[in-house]
């Protein structure tokens, strides 16, 4: 597996000409910040040529709250599409029939490519935020207060969980389909909220409609609460968001602060997901 890991990370990080796929992907992203940025220190009036003196573009209420607005809705979308793209791409290059020969062996192959979707998780993460303190302290970007050391780790590793779950979510239906369109358009609906939207939808009509049913609707809601889109768009207000309350009753009922909850819900999922992606390709010929 290690191995393995170490031709995949060279693969998607090709130094000569920039040729690997993490850069292509970080450089879209990048023309994208600049983009956001320069629009609103415009707005917010920019550079001062009388003065010489940069215009704040905004104040946040903490360094985690920055990345996390600007990380909102791209991160995990980022993560899924790429880790899709990737694992796909060995059934369209034959690279996956020329290594995997035996049964023991695909299930290692299959395996490291969950191991290689938390990796992915953590360097675009820490990427993006690289990026995002970067463009802040060049408009000048102010905070209200600083996370604390150990408040900023919890919610990193949270929110890179969350982002990792929905990777190997979207991995089912990858390797469920091998449709690359198909693929594409699930992991979109997985990495942001539509899935918990509609259960809320779903739980709310059933409310109005159908109140004999409520025992239904609770059960819903309290899932919704529990699914990590949902958890990384609550993480993405900041790590100050993270010390507040659980969501849900269940969440509230949990030791500790929300954080408990965005810790413990994702590590569920990606027991749960990666348990189904191996059975999937355990059954599926290469």
């Amino acid at each position: 597996m290690l191995n393995l890991l170490k031709a995949d990370l060279y693969r998607i990080t090709r130094p000569r000409g920039l040729r690997g796929s993490l850069w292509q992907y970080l450089a879209v992203c990048a023309v994208f910040y600049v983009l956001i940025y320069l629009v609103f220190w415009m707005i917010a009036g920019g550079f001062d040529f009388s003065t010489g003196a940069i215009t704040s573009l905004t104040t946040f209420s903490s360094p985690s709250a920055m990345i996390g607005d600007m990380m909102s809705g791209i991160f995990p979308l980022f993560v899924c599409f790429f880790v899709v793209e990737h694992v796909l791409a060995d059934f369209k290059d034959g690279f996956a029939r020329t290594l995997v020969s035996a049964r023991a062996g695909r299930l290692s192959y299959f395996a490291e490519r969950i191991v290689f979707a938390g990796i992915v998780t953590v360097i675009v993460f820490c990427s993006l935020s690289l990026l995002t303190v970067v463009l802040g302290l060049a408009v000048d970007t102010r905070f209200a207060a600083m996370d604390a050391p150990l408040a900023f780790l919890g919610w990193a590793v949270a929110i890179c969980l969350n982002a990792w779950a929905l990777a190997v979510i979207s991995l089912i239906v990858a390797y469920a389909t091998r449709i690359v369109p198909l693929s594409y358009i699930v992991a979109f609906c997985i990495a942001g909220s539509l899935v918990p939207d509609g259960l809320s939808l779903i739980a709310g009509l059933i409310q109005g409609y159908a109140p004999g049913l409520m025992g239904i609707s609770d059960v819903l809601r309290e899932f919704a609460c529990w699914m990590p889109s949902n958890l990384e768009t609550w993480l993405c207000n900041g790590g100050a968001q993270a010390m507040a309350a659980g969501w849900g009753e269940l969440g509230a009922a949990l030791p500790g602060t929300g954080l408990t909850q965005a810790i413990l819900a994702p590590a569920l999922w990606i027991a749960a997901a990666s348990a189904v992606v191996l059975a999937i390709c355990r059954a599926r010929d290469i």
